[in-house]
């Protein structure tokens, strides 16, 4: 199969590129169904029909032609989510799913759809997963200008599908060739370096898990001299690398000139507050630090973040296997203690337990039919933290023209204290109480994981 032989198609214009020669139709997806963490946890367990899901049966039924002869098959990351819903592919009528990484092969596996020998499901695993050096380069920009520098993770988290992948770790020629693709656009100029954890990149002590300092400071490095580029930050990372090596985060502050007018964004999973969970189901998340250290290192990694203009954008863990009430409230003990951090900046998304990764065949976490007054203070509180960063940091972090953002923040302040009102109605009408938040360090330190009184 040759480029001229492909087209890559906008979702909502597929049907116009579907002609007489077409032969297959590929579909990409990350949450087709509405089962990812944060669908589920934003439309009540799958009582509301989240966006994601609702735009992919459109995509497949755009893909779908009376008396068509051309081949359906869909593969990306969101694949996992059809073993939950058995004979749904055969009713959108996807011909062939696709489990995996497959960049090396994927010319083979449309050669195969094509000619009728491909099963209906093709699984791949990382026995067959690509090398460096087959991982084809991308040939244009990509969706906020994001440039990938690993796969894989090696934590071992179980709730996590990621860290069952081998990792890998792209060469700084690599991703300086596909760089210079991104910054043929106007906007290219900020690069998003995806990775699962950017410390961890070139690891060498799999061991302890401490960063590889002076590779991880190379790449950034690099980065920034690639011509068009003056700004680059990683889309994930543990705070724990920043309790281990504080030096580093300061270091790579200065590479991207970050100051009080420039944070740098970066996504990092608290998951529980509870150092029984932590041990249970974190792994290695904390190395090299013990697992019964993790609510300490969290909130010592979010100061040592926020002390060098890192704005840490973290996920909470509701409904995690074996999760008590106690446990629950430990993760607001957390969520207390990180709010006396003098100067400190973070956001929290409380997510729902979905059962992938290691804990595949567990049960989901439902939230409207299990959330108890726990739960509920756990997803009260983020959100209640949400509005206090829109207060304080909204406006700076804004960079529009001022009416539009005047009025991006004023829709955020005003939407979020909405957002928060509907909360509290919906633990009143449940008979939840809403523990207040602690007033100070010496307080948020000493919260029982009982029920205080308001």
């Amino acid at each position: 199969v040759g480029r001229d032989e492909v087209v890559v198609a906008p979702p909502q214009l597929i049907d116009r590129y579907i002609t007489d020669d077409t032969e297959v139709v590929g579909l990409h997806t990350m949450d087709p169904l509405g089962l990812g963490p944060v669908s589920m946890s934003f439309t009540m367990g799958g009582v509301l029909t989240p966006y994601t899901k609702a735009k992919f049966l459109e995509l497949a039924a755009s893909a779908q032609k009376p008396g068509r002869t051309y081949k359906v098959i869909l593969g990306g990351p969101g694949a996992w989510q059809f073993d939950n819903r058995p004979g749904l592919q055969e009713e959108l009528g996807i011909d062939h799913l696709v489990y995996g990484e497959c960049d090396h092969f994927i010319g083979d596996i449309f050669e195969q759809v094509r000619t009728g020998s491909a099963p209906p499901v093709l699984r791949f695993n990382n026995r067959t997963a690509p090398r460096v050096e087959e991982v084809p380069k991308i040939l244009g920009p990509t969706m906020h200008n994001m440039v990938e520098v690993m796969r894989g993770c090696g934590r071992g988290c179980e709730f996590c599908e990621v860290t069952l992948r081998r990792p890998r770790y792209f060469p700084l020629d690599f991703i300086a060739d596909e760089i210079a693709q991104i910054t043929k656009a106007p906007e290219g100029n900020s690069i998003q370096l995806h990775s699962d954890d950017i410390f961890l990149y070139q690891l060498e002590n799999w061991k302890t898990f401490e960063p590889n300092e002076d590779a991880v400071k190379e790449l950034f490095a690099h980065v920034m001299k690639q011509p068009g580029v003056d700004h680059c930050y990683p889309t994930h990372g543990t705070v724990s690398a920043a309790v281990t090596n504080p030096g580093l985060i300061e270091d790579l502050s200065k590479i991207v000139h970050a100051g009080p007018g420039k944070w740098i964004g970066i996504q990092s999973g608290i998951e529980t507050g509870s150092p029984k969970l932590s041990k249970a189901v974190l792994n290695r998340k904390a190395a090299p630090f013990t697992p019964e250290e993790w609510p300490e290192i969290v909130v010592q990694g979010t100061e040592i973040l926020n002390r060098n203009y890192w704005f840490p954008a973290f996920t909470v863990i509701m409904g995690l296997p074996g999760e008590t009430p106690e446990d629950a409230w430990m993760t607001v003990d957390l969520i207390d203690r990180m709010e006396q951090i003098p100067h400190g900046h973070f956001v929290t998304a409380p997510l729902t337990f979905v059962p992938i990764g290691a804990l595949r065949g567990e049960e989901f976490y439902n939230i409207d039919e299990m959330i108890d007054e726990a739960r509920f203070n756990i997803a009260y509180r983020a959100w209640r933290h949400e509005v206090i960063e829109m207060d304080s940091m909204l406006w700076d972090l804004t960079d529009l023209p001022l009416p539009v953002r005047a009025m991006v923040v004023a829709t955020g302040r005003v939407g979020g204290r909405y957002i928060l009102h509907i909360m509290r109605r919906y633990g009143e009408d449940r008979g939840f109480r809403i523990r207040q938040p602690a007033k100070t360090r010496r307080q948020a330190e000493g919260h029982s994981v009982s029920f205080p009184a308001a």
